[in-house]
């Protein structure tokens, strides 16, 4: 199915950790940076406690991620800053607001695709 949706990524890191991070995910969307954590802190995204970065639940994601051959990605400048999603409609109303409590809390992408288009079935039947 095709969706009218942007992507954008945003990330707080400096360009030359941005533009690694582009290379080695074959990024296909804009990346913006938010070197002053301008949006980060306008949607409530802040930086996560030891516990919420090293906890049960992230130790086992890494474990897992590096018993299926991969290696954990190398941290940012600030690697307990947290993030999240933010989908905003053609009117600039926010329709899905997630802040991350954890490195591994981010829904999926299918999920997210979901949500759109829910919203755009609503926005039909109105």
């Amino acid at each position: 199915m095709e969706r009218n949706i942007q992507v954008k990524v945003v990330t707080f890191d400096d360009k030359a950790m941005a533009q690694a991070y582009a290379t080695e995910t074959h990024l296909t969307w804009p990346l913006l940076l938010d070197q002053k954590l301008s949006l980060y802190s306008a949607y409530g995204m802040v930086r996560g406690s030891w516990w919420s970065i090293y906890g049960p639940k992230s130790v086992w994601k890494y474990l897992s991620l590096m018993a299926r051959g991969q290696k954990p990605g190398t941290p940012g400048k600030d690697w307990r800053q947290l993030g999240g999603d933010v989908l905003i409609d053609p009117n600039r109303v926010v329709q899905v607001h997630h802040i991350s409590e954890g490195p591994h809390d981010r829904p999926s992408v299918d999920s997210l695709l979901d949500l759109v288009d829910e919203q755009t079935s609503a926005s039909l039947t109105r």
